[in-house]
């Protein structure tokens, strides 16, 4: 009995798997959905940093995550702490700010800034950046 059971999972499995790499075959036909960053694009303004992130897709997804995790994290974060995920959130912010000088490698410098936060945010969120572990 437990082996046709076993048996009838496995097949199943087999089956969905099948399936499933049918959907994604059209799922990757369909044109992705525009991927908004954490603020307001018709407020971007000419030669800002704001348009910059707003017309370039993978910026716009980092922005979004980037913002995600700030708000994890300042929600579980101590008060007495608080002052401290403010102030590097203000420094990522200057530090991000000054890609627009580098026009020739912008959008990278830009993302790097953005991959650091979140992994600086990860520390926030585990809680490793305020009890020293």
């Amino acid at each position: 009995m437990h082996v046709t059971r076993y048996a009838r999972l496995a097949l199943a499995g087999v089956a969905a798997l099948l399936m499933a790499g049918g959907a994604q075959a059209q799922v990757k036909a369909i044109p992705p959905k525009k991927v908004a960053p954490s603020f307001d694009c018709t407020r971007a303004r000419p030669g800002t940093i704001d348009l910059v992130i707003c017309q370039d897709r993978e910026l716009s997804i980092l922005d979004r995550n980037m913002g995600l995790d700030y708000e994890r994290a300042r929600m579980q974060t101590p008060p007495v702490e608080k002052g401290k995920l403010l102030r590097e959130q203000r420094e990522f912010i200057a530090n991000r700010d000054l890609c627009m000088k580098r026009k020739a490698d912008r959008q990278p410098c830009i993302a790097f800034a953005y991959e650091s936060r979140i992994e600086r945010l990860g520390e926030w969120i585990d809680r490793s950046a305020w009890m020293g572990e």
